[in-house]
């Protein structure tokens, strides 16, 4: 029988955990999934923020025309037992194995996804549609992580949060007004709990890619506020198995003028010594960002990218957080045509 975890956590943790009594507490969980034949895939979010009596909800999907379908939205928290909000669901239906996302709503679609530099303008600028995503999520290999944040040693970690990952599959289907595409997506889904403060973390590099049933690769890098050097986790799933990874260098370039990633090269080391080259180019990119008042604005592009490593290749999601204060330097590298290693 094949392991449901890795690292200290229990199937249940799939579920809905107690509210701590920090102001911040967050529950959240996060799909990715691409379908690289259809070129069509993206992310949905929903978080749970039980003490301040709201759910945060983000669908972002990028279509094969270039397009992408763009919500979101703040919304009072009926059912902290729950991940629904603003159409948007997550239901565990088997811990560890199996989950439905289901989106039923209106969508903004985004001719072209850069326009979301100014948010308001973008949503308000183009049409709303009729939207229907359902997907049924099965685990491809273990869950990841740690339970409660309190070893370094794992190998997905977060400080003092419980917090996991998963390489997983998505079959269903997206809908577009009349339109409906059949999906047969790769990806990798996120579960967090526990204090979630936006502004804490000064730059972050997440990159998740699947390459089909054969290898999914999780590789991030966080520097929190302050600190000189990265936290860095990260692992490849191949054939359910799961390889922490020792070393994670990324070598980052810009679109030119901007702090917009548009091509990547991942240099990996797992634990065994392998290396291990991935190439990364942005087929398109959401400028998101995070406000708050009295913070620091923070940028977030999430970006639909094509991945190589060897003869293998895949669509996957590279996410790209920085505080404002950082965009700057990254502007300087574009100007130079040089590529910022990280």
């Amino acid at each position: 029988m094949e392991a449901l975890t890795f690292g200290n956590l229990r199937p249940e943790d799939d579920l809905m955990h107690a509210v701590g009594g920090d102001p911040s507490h967050n529950e959240s969980m996060f799909f990715n999934f691409f379908d690289t034949g259809k070129k069509t895939g993206g992310f949905v979010r929903i978080g749970n923020r039980a003490n301040e009596g709201h759910a945060e909800m983000t669908f972002c999907v990028f279509l094969e025309d270039g397009s992408v379908l763009m919500q979101w939205g703040r919304i009072p928290l009926e059912d902290k037992n729950a991940f629904r909000a603003a159409g948007l669901s997550f239901t565990v239906v088997e811990p560890a194995r199996k989950i439905a996302v289901a989106f039923r709503g209106q969508a903004v679609r985004i001719a072209d996804p850069l326009e979301l530099v100014n948010p308001g303008q973008a949503m308000r600028g183009n049409p709303k549609v009729d939207v229907d995503l359902q997907l049924d999520v099965s685990g491809v290999g273990p869950m990841i992580g740690d339970r409660d944040g309190s070893s370094k040693d794992s190998v997905i970690f977060l400080d003092g949060v419980g917090h996991y990952q998963q390489a997983i599959r998505a079959d269903g289907w997206l809908q577009v007004g009349e339109e409906r595409t059949p999906l047969s997506a790769r990806g990798v889904r996120d579960h967090s709990w526990g204090p979630r403060i936006w502004h804490s973390i000064a730059r972050d590099r997440s990159l998740w890619v699947s390459f089909g049933p054969q290898m999914t690769v999780i590789a991030c890098k966080t520097w929190l506020t302050g600190a000189e050097h990265a936290d860095q986790m990260g692992c490849l799933i191949e054939n359910g198995n799961v390889t922490p990874l020792k070393d994670i260098v990324i070598r980052t370039r810009f679109r030119s003028g901007t702090y917009y990633h548009n091509h990547v090269l991942l240099e990996l080391t797992d634990v065994n010594g392998r290396r291990l080259d991935l190439t990364g180019d942005v087929l398109r990119y959401a400028p998101l960002r995070h406000r708050k008042e009295g913070e620091e604005t923070v940028y977030l592009g999430q970006a639909m990218t094509h991945f190589t490593c060897g003869s293998m290749q895949g669509l996957g999601l590279s996410e790209y957080f920085d505080a404002e204060s950082r965009t700057a330097g990254l502007i300087e590298y574009s100007r130079r045509g040089e590529a910022c290693v990280e």
